[in-house]
């Protein structure tokens, strides 16, 4: 799908392909990249290259003498269910090509809402295409925070419930957390060079007031990868300290139940007993069954209040 877009206002409203300063392709087919690459004389494999959904954040033809537009390849988040039931993200890549009088960007699959309307609205923006792409470089890595704010919020969640654990929820949960973690690891430090190379460039961003926006752009990056940082090493103790909780908390349960088994056995034995098929003990008194039901009853208490002390119930 082929979308265009002009800035008015400091935001991007919807408009015609002649008046567009941001022509925006999202899952892009074939033929659509055929004619993007025929009207904005692109080259054809580096756009089906910048579709793939395993591209790298990258940077190329940013040299003065590259007599082609300026290349831009990073990595969004995108929230998705697995193949358990569990939330984990994953990254796709959006690719931004530097044109004199526009910019166009491919994005792989969709952009999420927040992304969107981020680089569409809610900063005053910019028509300029090398003002647009560091408006849209800002929001794809602060959305990496957003995204680290929620995996967060999940591990405050789940740490609520650490003491009931005594299933695998948690560790799936821990699981799903950790590969998104590492998903964003790889995209963050495979931008940072991309990122410190647009700065050392010489064709684009080359004035103070783009340096100061790449510069809000890198903290942005630095601060998301310190969260992913900080939070991998959270749930690697996570990891472990929910095995040793489950492990306990079974343990627990099969002590209770082997007392619960210990007090029981006392009535299935003495019953065991008294019922046989022989002369018994008390067999013709009236109130034997009374008198063994109550001698059962305290042996059991007994029994039970011996376990509660040594603390196995």
């Amino acid at each position: 799908m082929i979308q265009y877009y002009r800035i008015n206002a400091g935001h991007a409203e919807t408009t015609t392909a002649d008046l567009a300063t941001w022509v925006h392709l999202e899952a892009p087919t074939d033929a659509e990249l055929a004619a993007a690459s025929t009207t904005y004389q692109l080259d054809l494999r580096e756009m089906q290259a910048a579709s793939d959904a395993h591209e790298d954040p990258r940077s190329a033809w940013l040299d003065p003498d590259d007599n082609r537009p300026g290349l831009i390849v990073v990595r969004y988040p995108v929230l998705k269910l697995n193949e358990i039931g569990y939330l984990e993200y994953e990254t796709a890549p959006l690719t931004l090509f530097l044109m004199p009088d526009k910019l166009l960007t491919i994005s792989a699959v969709r952009i999420p809402a927040q992304i969107g309307a981020g680089v569409r609205g809610g900063r005053e923006i910019s028509s300029r295409p090398e003002e647009f792409a560091l408006h849209i470089l800002w929001c794809v890595l602060h959305d990496f925070v957003h995204a680290m704010v929620r995996v967060n919020d999940e591990v405050d969640q789940m740490q609520l419930g650490l003491g009931k654990a005594v299933a695998n929820k948690q560790l799936y949960q821990i699981m799903a957390l950790q590969k998104s973690l590492i998903y964003f690891e790889s995209v963050l430090d495979n931008t940072m060079p991309v990122l410190k190379k647009l700065r050392v460039k010489d064709r684009y961003f080359t004035t103070d007031g783009y340096d100061e926006w790449l510069k809000s752009v890198m903290v942005e990056a630095h601060q998301a990868r310190t969260m992913v940082g900080v939070t991998e090493r959270i749930l690697e103790q996570y990891n472990t300290t929910v095995s040793s909780i489950v492990s306990n908390n079974l343990n627990i349960i099969m002590k209770v139940l082997t007392s619960i088994t210990i007090i029981l056995t006392v009535p299935t034995v003495i019953g065991g007993l008294w019922g046989m098929n022989v002369p018994v003990p008390l067999a013709h008194h009236y109130w034997s069954f009374w008198a063994i039901l109550a001698g059962t009853t305290v042996i059991c208490a007994v029994s039970a209040y011996m376990l509660h002390k040594k603390d196995y119930l």
